[in-house]
């Protein structure tokens, strides 16, 4: 009987061992999977934070604003994107939003003031500078975003190009993006001046 029991047990030893290797590769791919998912989750968030402290850092400029202003903000921004490599593979764009008043003061339009851009992805917004938005506002289609009569807007576009952790075999490399909107406050001209360096954007300003 000991001789069959140590026999039945190196045979289940080695069951054991050939079931483990036969699932040791879908464990790793689940695992590698797993982080690859979570990753994708932390970049999304980190867009959504960069849109949304970027549009607050450019609205809560005091008085007037130019040129100087909008770089400062943007090259503070790039920084806490550097985790993501956003300054090569993301595109930062800030557009001031004003309103477009009739002869009686109603607001009958909206539209780009200004825009300023950052970043080395080739990507423009589809939001071009003195275009009119319609009434509704800028955004997407049943998400616009509206200013008021006696307002200004900043509104922040991120794109990005996704940089896997693990492999590009799971996700693939998807342009990602992320927008945000901070209402103006306590600035009294909304004109940008040309005073500091610029952030232009456009063909030939595809720069980090």
């Amino acid at each position: 009987m000991n001789r069959i029991y140590k026999r039945l047990r190196r045979n289940a030893d080695g069951v054991a061992a050939v079931e483990f290797a036969l699932a040791l590769p879908v464990l790793v791919g689940l695992t590698m999977y797993g982080m690859e998912a979570a990753n994708m989750a932390f970049t999304s968030q980190k867009l959504g934070d960069i849109a949304t402290l970027t549009a607050d850092s450019v609205s809560r400029i005091r008085l007037s604003i130019n040129n100087g202003d909008v770089t400062d903000a943007l090259g503070g921004i790039k920084i806490l994107g550097d985790t993501i490599d956003l300054r090569n593979r993301g595109r930062i764009i800030v557009s001031s939003v004003q309103p477009v008043l009739d002869n009686s003061g109603n607001l009958t339009n909206q539209k780009v003031r200004w825009q300023r851009c950052a970043g080395a992805l080739v990507k423009d917004s589809p939001y071009a500078v003195n275009t009119n938005l319609g009434a509704e506002g800028i955004g997407a289609t049943n998400r616009k975003i509206a200013v008021s009569k006696d307002s200004e807007m900043i509104f922040v576009e991120v794109y990005y190009t996704y940089r896997p952790l693990v492999s590009s075999a799971f996700f693939g490399t998807p342009q990602m993006s992320a927008v945000a909107a901070m209402s103006v406050r306590e600035r009294s001209s909304n004109d940008i001046n040309t005073t500091g360096t610029n952030s232009p954007c456009g063909t030939g300003s595809y720069a980090a």
